[in-house]
């Protein structure tokens, strides 16, 4: 549900329609740069721009200007970047064992059983070649530590989807690590006139190995979507410092 606020009180901060600045603010709750609480605070409110900006790697003047607006319309992970504004570090957990089983669970149309397989098994290789884990495919979805599945709008786990080109997928830490993908996207492999799979795979897995986001433009776990072949320094580096 979208918050609502007198924009009037908050004119200096702002530099955009009222209703793109409520997407904006939304936006900032949503993903943990401000407590709902807080919106009714003009400095709380600035300087929450201002960290949002940052992560966009754009001038952090506090304003909702539009550079803000275009970085908070681009497709994402749906895991905030913050907890109520503040770091997420401490939250970095590694599993507590390094033999991790999974389990391929509904698959959406736009892609084969085997590719959706495939392309799952060749992320966990890619996270594993840094790391000594091992990773087994299991049938029996109890028996799973890490459970995927594609769905849409409210599909159970408490944190809905919002239809095509927002939050693309969401996953969980350990030592619960599920990945939902939003089956309202168009998915492909590529990422051509749709979204690659396997690089919204590759992101997702590294939350389900304990990474939080990076604020590293080029960074695999950068919150909003790219395409990715490979992982970059600051992901190894840190996925390595989560398994020594």
């Amino acid at each position: 549900m979208k918050l609502v606020l007198i924009a009037a009180l908050f004119t200096m901060a702002y530099a955009a329609p009222a209703a793109e600045q409520n997407d904006v603010l939304n936006y900032l709750t949503q993903f943990g740069y401000l407590e709902a609480a807080q919106l009714h605070n003009r400095l709380s409110v600035v300087e929450a721009v201002k960290k949002l900006q940052n992560m966009a790697h754009i001038p952090e003047t506090g304003v909702i200007d539009q550079a803000t607006i275009e970085f908070t319309n681009k497709p994402r992970c749906g895991v905030p970047d913050f907890v109520n504004g503040q770091p997420r570090a401490a939250r970095n957990v590694a599993w507590s064992k390094r033999n991790i089983t999974y389990h391929i669970g509904k698959k959406t149309l736009d892609l084969t059983e085997e590719q959706y397989a495939d392309n799952m098994k060749l992320a966990l290789d890619t996270w594993a070649n840094y790391v000594n884990l091992h990773f087994e495919r299991v049938s029996d979805v109890k028996s799973a530590d890490i459970i995927s599945f594609f769905g849409a709008g409210d599909h159970g786990c408490g944190y809905p989807f919002d239809g095509p080109n927002g939050v693309l997928a969401h996953a969980f830490f350990p030592q619960h690590g599920d990945i939902h993908f939003d089956n309202d996207e168009k998915w492909n492999l590529g990422g051509v006139n749709g979204y690659d799979f396997f690089s919204v795979a590759l992101h997702e897995l590294g939350h389900s190995l304990g990474l939080e986001h990076s604020s590293v433009k080029e960074a695999v776990m950068y919150p909003t979507y790219s395409v990715w072949s490979k992982l970059h320094k600051d992901d190894i580096d840190r996925i390595q410092k989560l398994y020594p």
